[in-house]
């Protein structure tokens, strides 16, 4: 069974965010980045709780190749993956709390 995947709109702009910073720093690498979040994001459809359940039920699944952690809760009533953040690993995870609510 095969879930579906829903970014929220705070995980939305963390992507699109981490692909700006791309596009202005290492515009060589954007499309690696955008295409291994992808990659990330369809083994998570595919296999929803590998990925270590740590705080108020959202799970984490880190990127191979880039810096980010891909955060979510996995839906069972509607066979979904709701991501709720793309963090780099060095960014303060106290600004993330309040989207684990």
């Amino acid at each position: 069974m095969t879930f579906s995947i829903r970014l929220a709109a705070n995980a939305r702009r963390d992507f699109y965010r981490a692909q700006e910073y791309y596009d202005a720093k290492a515009p060589d690498q954007t499309e690696r980045f955008i295409t291994e979040f992808f990659a990330t994001a369809r083994r998570l459809a595919d296999f929803p709780y590998s990925g270590p359940e740590l705080r108020a039920g959202a799970r984490r699944a880190n990127l191979h190749v880039f810096p980010y952690q891909l955060w979510y809760r996995v839906r069972d009533e509607t066979l979904e993956i709701e991501v709720i953040a793309l963090l780099h690993h060095r960014q303060d995870s106290a600004e993330f709390r309040d989207r684990l609510v």
